[in-house]
């Protein structure tokens, strides 16, 4: 049995204000000034993730799967993906193998793969993604995870003869600095910053931080 997430962000802005990666957003018309033109400087934006962190608004599209595997690699290769998945050079170098893929579409239900080993609770990552899923396309109403072991950031070790308990394994990529740890026992949710600090790899200075809970 699928274990789901149901999509219900509200707040969540959708438009079409915001362009695609690489084209320059909107400027005004050069400005004369004495016998000087001054021209404008186009703003250009980082990835579509990103800058929908930032302001909440972003393209909507229709519900296929070409249009799914898109928003996720959207996200995997946003700067915020660039802290979360092992594709990447900083957290592979960390450790972080963490991938998430797409499986199927199911009516109005996706449904995706988590695989390797995440710094990040696994949760978060479905949250993340879900979130970002129903932003660009809003005809999703629900994400799973194709198994609900895919959820879970540690297993039990069990005996193959008793069925005893022996142990359980942790399946989140290794803390390699401390800090996950530090965080914890002072309180602070680890997700919140992720494994590096501020500005470092794939943060991105200055933008807001929209939360899957």
């Amino acid at each position: 049995m699928y274990r789901s997430i149901l999509v219900a962000i509200a707040g969540v802005v959708t438009g079409s204000l915001v362009p695609p990666r690489g084209v320059a957003a909107f400027s005004p018309a050069p400005t004369t000034v004495g016998r000087c033109t001054r021209l404008p400087v186009p703003a250009l934006y980082a990835n579509v993730y990103d800058d929908w962190r930032s302001d909440g608004v972003v393209d909507t599209m229709s519900l296929d799967e070409d249009n799914v595997e898109l928003v996720l690699q959207e996200l995997v290769e946003s700067d915020y993906g660039k802290s979360m998945f092992g594709v990447h050079d900083m957290p592979a170098a960390a450790g972080i193998t963490g991938m998430v893929d797409f499986v199927e579409i199911a009516g109005p239900e996706v449904i995706l793969r988590l695989s390797g080993a995440f710094w990040h609770r696994r949760e978060t990552v479905l949250g993340r993604a879900a979130m970002y899923l129903n932003a660009r396309i809003p005809e999703i109403v629900e994400v799973n995870v194709e198994d609900a072991s895919e959820l879970e950031d540690f297993e039990d070790v069990v005996d193959e003869d008793t069925g005893e308990i022996l142990g359980r394994n942790d399946k989140r990529a290794p803390d390699f600095n401390g800090d996950r740890a530090t965080m914890e026992y002072q309180g602070i949710d680890p997700d919140m910053r992720g494994p590096f600090p501020s500005g470092v790899g794939g943060l991105r200075p200055g933008g807001s931080m929209i939360n899957p809970t």
